[in-house]
């Protein structure tokens, strides 16, 4: 019996001092990725925005050992706005690719750095490529506010336009006999149209297609301003993409044909060669 007691009492006293030790270990962790290091007296900024951002990390201890090294949007926007006013800061380089980013993530990003710009510090964008086939508009529109892009050889420039889609599920729900009990106060309150329609009606139809010319304008005036080129040039080329990696070029879309280790020679080149390199 009192060998029971021993046990119990050991194990019980094992586990009080695993979890303690666990503790430790987790702080620990935390401690050392929040731990700041020195910014050397000459630095270009790295990024890489095919990683994609997440809005926030959780204040919970686990989701910051999970999340921890997950950059977000604000810490990037943040960070770009620091380094335009800190003359340590002389040059930034990107990777830049499609990373599921929003157009007003994207917008955001893009000003900062076009703000970063604007203080005379250079900034390159390097991409194996923009779409691989697929869609690249917005990885290309943020390309845009760099003040050089960079494209691997081989890659391409899936510039093609946008388009928009809206699943309609009624037809499915009146096979299982569902019947959406619901009401809008107006015709262009159409989130519910997805649940009670087959296709579009006229006033959602009307509605998607402007928030479609809004954004597409957007990205057209924007890149005509970064590339030099009038509003029409642009559509034009939109009409003809997507582009080879040399159509992009002789189009004027990028200023190389590049691999990664020439862009970061070329920002190395415009920075200074004693800059070090240091990430968001």
């Amino acid at each position: 019996m009192k060998l029971q007691i021993l046990t119990k009492f050991c194990v019980g006293l094992l586990a009080i001092v695993g979890a303690l030790v666990l503790m430790v270990g987790v702080v620990a962790v935390v401690c050392a990725l929040g731990a700041k290091r020195p910014v050397p007296a000459k630095v270009i900024l790295e990024a890489d925005f095919e990683k994609g951002l997440v809005e926030y990390v959780p204040d919970d201890v686990v989701a910051k050992i999970v999340s921890a090294r997950a950059p977000t949007l604000l810490g990037v926007v943040e960070a770009l706005e620091r380094a335009t006013t800190d003359d340590r800061v002389v040059g930034l380089i990107a990777r830049v690719g499609e990373a599921g980013l929003s157009a007003a993530q994207i917008q955001e990003i893009r000003d900062a750095i076009i703000a970063f710009r604007g203080k005379g510090k250079p900034a390159i964008a390097y991409a194996e490529t923009f779409g691989e086939g697929g869609k690249g508009n917005g990885s290309y529109y943020l390309a845009t506010a760099f003040d050089e892009i960079c494209l691997q050889p081989s890659g391409d420039i899936g510039l093609a336009g946008l388009m928009a889609e809206t699943p309609f599920i009624s037809g499915t729900l009146d096979k299982l006999g569902f019947i959406p009990r619901m009401d809008h106060r107006a015709e262009y309150k159409n989130a519910m149209n997805e649940l009670t329609e087959k296709k579009y009606t006229a006033a959602h139809r009307e509605a998607t297609t402007k928030l479609v010319e809004s954004i597409f304008g957007q990205i057209v005036k924007g890149i005509a301003e970064r590339r030099r080129m009038s509003e029409s040039e642009v559509r034009a080329l939109i009409d003809r993409g997507p582009f080879l990696g040399e159509e992009a070029l002789q189009a004027k879309l990028v200023d190389k044909l590049a691999y990664r280790d020439d862009a970061y020679a070329e920002i190395k080149k415009k920075a200074g060669a004693d800059a070090k390199f240091l990430y968001f």
